[in-house]
C-alpha cells in the first residue's frame, strides 16, 4: 500500500511540474483569410468579379500590372491563367 501511495504522490508531482506558464500567447484579433468558391459545373462558372481557375476554383483575375490589391505578384496556374490569391 505504501508503495502505491507513494508512485501516485511521484506522479502527481511530475504531473503538476510539467508545462510553462499559465499564460498562452494568444492574438487579440483574428486573421481573416479569404477562400475561392468552387467553379460551378459543367459550365465552370464563376461569381462576377472571378474567374475559373484550373477548372477547380474561383479567384480574382491578375490586373494588367502583375500585382494583386494585396502586394503579391499574381500566380500562374497549371493551365496558364493568371489570378490572384
Amino acid at each position: 500500500m505504501r508503495r502505491l501511495v507513494c508512485a501516485v504522490a511521484i506522479s502527481m508531482g511530475m504531473l503538476m511540474g510539467c508545462g510553462g506558464s499559465t499564460d498562452m500567447d494568444t492574438p487579440d484579433t483574428l486573421d481573416t483569410v479569404e477562400q475561392g468558391l468552387a467553379c460551378r459545373y459543367p459550365d465552370m462558372y464563376c461569381p462576377s468579379g472571378t474567374i475559373c481557375v484550373d477548372e477547380e476554383l474561383c479567384r480574382k483575375p491578375c490586373p494588367s500590372s502583375g500585382y494583386c490589391a494585396s502586394g503579391y505578384a499574381c500566380r500562374i496556374s497549371d493551365y496558364g491563367t493568371p489570378y490572384c490569391i
